[in-house]
């Protein structure tokens, strides 16, 4: 296939408008040959996105594919092969960088470029110009006569020699208004089997200057939430200390870090730093708790100090960090009991955030390959979530979904969490209270979403009273909490 002149286009089907693909920006920055980006959500039509994509009258089409978007990305690939054959369509990222076979057999896609793409996808656009043979192009696979040929693999030694994915002049006006994705690492050194970072190896890194060099042009453009995308910020204590000191000797302004960190082996000297030198709202820690049960944590080939991870938490929390906190519904040997004495244990450290996650039975990783030995039934469509297991059921499962939608409410979105400490703070079962407050929200037919703030306490207020639950101290915690959310005065629901 020789071709004179292509025009290539990176196509990014986002979660959200804030969310920017930071993967086609780094195609583009590291190919040596022009490329357009078009970016779209999931909340955009597929028919939009098919004719835009004509209408630049491309060669060859990239899609950067994800649990989120893989199905819309999938019809549009399909339309447009049925549109004209001599698409060059290529994909790549984790959706597709483990089981693939499908896209080549229904003749979806073209080429798969698996795992880090930078230096794959430019070895490709040059060999597709100058009809140069692919057979030594890592990370790449295709289709050859009707066989699935995979190439080698390789992970990029030298990460500093990439080009930076910020400068483009199109982001500039919006980088204020985004999440801005940054990594001071890839790779991860846990193989947890539910998790795709567990099937990557080794744990490389980007020099510190380089990193702080992009969070500085960032911040001269107006980024305000800059998130880490490294699998465990404090995989390497001396340096995640040291970029903390980093960051906050720069002091900006009006800018929230987040990071992924491992709690259980937070060493207590970054611990005591942040507690006695980090300002209010500028780092974020976000832990993957998951389960308490060690039995379940052995399941999973995780390696876990829960009590000393609990611990770490408590410190935290005497100094200036915002603390999310994880948990997965629906693994091995985790059964409801053993569920909420995990959930009751973890909300009750009040840390400000606390999200359930429902496990995802991911493609390529172990726990996938072992769904028959715990009998799980999961969805075939992204995003594979489970169904039920031998140790939960779905019933129980939906049990799980509702205390969810009640946490989200009336814990993580900060409206009421004084008044929900003085409500809990002597209850040993908080679990069981937020599923109680969700059958009564479903016994009287109470939104859950596009509510009123005004409702939420009033509908709260019914319950507690309801239930027996309501005493003069909760009340008055009650008033307290809606005047203070409010910056002007608010509509008195008393």
């Amino acid at each position: 296939m020789k071709v004179i002149f292509m025009k290539t286009i990176l196509v990014g089907i986002n979660s959200k408008f804030i969310h920017p693909n930071l993967a086609i920006r780094y195609l583009k920055a590291n190919c040596d040959f022009p490329i357009e980006l078009m970016e779209y959500t999931i909340k955009d039509s597929e028919a939009e996105i098919y004719s835009a994509i004509i209408n630049t009258n491309p060669n060859i089409i990239g899609f950067s594919c994800y649990i989120w978007n893989i199905k819309h990305i999938y019809n549009i690939a399909k339309k447009l092969k049925e549109y004209d054959p001599n698409y060059i369509i290529i994909f790549g990222g984790p959706e597709v960088s483990y089981e693939y076979d499908t896209y080549f057999k229904e003749k979806i896609a073209d080429f798969i470029i698996v795992n880090e793409g930078e230096h794959a996808f430019n070895k490709l656009i040059m060999a597709l110009k100058h009809n140069h043979p692919i057979e030594t192009i890592e990370n790449l696979a295709y289709l050859k006569s009707d066989l699935i040929i995979r190439n080698s693999q390789k992970t990029i030694d030298n990460l500093n020699a990439l080009k930076s994915p910020y400068e483009f002049i199109e982001d500039f006006e919006t980088i204020k208004n985004k999440v801005q994705y940054v990594e001071l690492s890839r790779g991860c050194p846990y193989k947890c089997s539910y998790c795709l970072a567990s099937l990557e190896t080794g744990l490389r890194f980007f020099e510190m200057s380089k990193t702080l060099e992009k969070i500085d042009f960032l911040i001269s453009k107006g980024a305000r939430t800059i998130k880490f995308l490294d699998r465990s910020f404090n995989a390497n204590k001396r340096i995640a200390l040291n970029f903390f000191e980093a960051l906050i000797k720069k002091d900006y302004h009006n800018t929230v870090f987040q990071f992924e960190i491992n709690g259980d082996i937070l060493s207590p000297e970054i611990i005591e730093y942040l507690t006695k030198n980090l300002k209010k709202d500028y780092f974020r820690f976000e832990l993957g708790i998951q389960s308490t049960n060690n039995q379940v944590n052995q399941a999973i080939d995780r390696i876990q100090d829960t009590e000393g991870l609990i611990k770490n938490i408590k410190a935290m929390q005497k100094s200036k960090l915002i603390l999310h906190l994880d948990l997965i519904a629906g693994l091995p040997y985790e059964d409801l009991d053993s569920f909420k004495k995990t959930f009751n244990q973890i909300f009750l450290l009040f840390a400000e955030e606390l999200q359930l996650g429902f496990l995802k039975m991911l493609r390529g990783t172990k726990m996938r390959k072992e769904a028959s030995k715990y009998n799980y039934t999961y969805n075939e469509d992204p995003p594979y979530e489970i169904i039920e297991n031998k140790f939960i059921t779905a019933d129980e499962l939906n049990q799980i979904h509702k205390v969810e939608d009640l946490l989200e409410i009336y814990w993580n979105k900060g409206f009421m969490n004084e008044a929900m400490k003085t409500i809990l703070r002597n209850n040993d079962n908080p679990f069981d209270f937020f599923l109680d407050l969700a059958d009564y929200y479903d016994k009287n037919q109470l939104l859950t979403h596009n509510y009123q703030l005004f409702n939420l306490f009033t509908n709260l207020i019914s319950f507690l009273k309801e239930t027996d639950r309501m005493t003069q101290e909760i009340n008055d915690q009650l008033k307290l909490d809606y005047i203070k959310y409010h910056k002007i005065k608010p509509k008195i629901y008393w």
